[in-house]
């Protein structure tokens, strides 16, 4: 059995896969486009070579929201694919899954609505405290055949405590678990939809600010068009070791968190944009601490630089 999945889905599916018995090498890691979205065209052919090779295609994950960039699938696309193979449709939507909360961000969503299943994450943009993970399956019956098992001391019985459907141990792979639903439940009590869709609104933004400020500054360069709330780049004419290093320097000195990442085979720094209390400051305050952290490493490297 083989699933397939753009070069920059989540590792987690190759986990799930691992944990399912089928090992990583049942992911067929399918090229994107310079932005990130999986290229359609090679999932019909890996799709059509599996097939033609005896192999069972079964499973094609759309991102919406790549950790990486920011990047979604197109997801309408990849659902007619699913359609025509007989295939399970998923999208992970850990990042960009709120945005369809915002009227003006939902539309980058469209064809999320006929997958079969969708994960999302209400600890990222819907601001609910770690972690909240959250999946929803079109057709319950099939996520209850996937998990539910009997056991003698789990009987569902017609009345007291025992009695009610579904268990939530019908649904998961979790037995025991902590009481995540409060936290979200208060979370959409106290702000609402319209709310939380401000806040993915507000981060994008500031997004497009921040590229913005990239673009106009000499010593920066923008790695990918920013398409939701990650922005990725880096300090220009400098090494990968360069770029690593000011991302440690401005960590260690408590004055901008950045996280790196690979691009193209080149290390980029990144800035993930979640939390409705950043600022337009905080923006200006990221371009001014690189180009600070670059300059200071580059006069240092010179000083140390071998006479010739």
């Amino acid at each position: 059995m083989t699933a397939y999945g753009g070069a920059g889905v989540h590792m987690c599916i190759a986990r799930a896969l691992e944990m399912a018995g089928l090992g990583s090498d049942a992911l067929r890691l399918l090229p994107c486009d310079r932005a990130g979205r999986m290229n359609g065209s090679a999932l019909e052919a890996a799709i059509e070579a599996d097939r033609a090779a005896g192999l069972q295609p079964f499973l094609v994950v759309g991102t919406a929201g790549s950790v990486d960039t920011g990047a979604i699938d197109d997801l309408a696309a990849i659902a007619q694919c699913c359609e025509r193979h007989g295939l399970w449709f998923h999208v992970d939507a850990a990042f960009a899954a709120m945005a369809m909360l915002s009227p003006k961000l939902r539309s980058q969503l469209r064809g999320i609505e006929q997958a079969d299943s969708v994960a999302f994450d209400f600890h990222k943009w819907a601001q609910v405290p770690y972690d909240a993970g959250c999946i929803v399956v079109r057709d319950a019956a099939a996520q209850r055949a996937a998990f539910s098992r009997p056991a003698a001391y789990l009987r569902r019985e017609a009345r007291g405590l025992a009695a009610g459907e579904p268990w939530p141990v019908d649904l998961g792979p979790e037995l025991s678990r902590g009481f995540r639903a409060l936290k979200v439940w208060m979370t959409l009590k106290t702000y609402g939809a319209d709310r939380l869709g401000a806040v993915v609104e507000h981060c994008c933004a500031l997004a497009q600010q921040l590229a913005e400020q990239i673009e106009g500054e000499p010593t920066l360069e923008l790695g990918v068009p920013v398409g939701l709330n990650i922005v990725c780049f880096r300090y220009r004419a400098t090494d990968d070791g360069m770029q690593a290093a000011i991302a440690a320097d401005l960590q260690e000195a408590g004055e901008v968190v950045l996280s790196t990442t690979v691009l193209e085979g080149r290390v980029v720094l990144r800035a993930a944009i979640v939390n409705y209390r950043t600022r337009k400051e905080d923006v200006d305050a990221i371009v001014t601490a690189v180009v600070a952290a670059g300059a200071g490493r580059r006069y240092r490297r010179g000083r140390t630089a071998p006479a010739e």
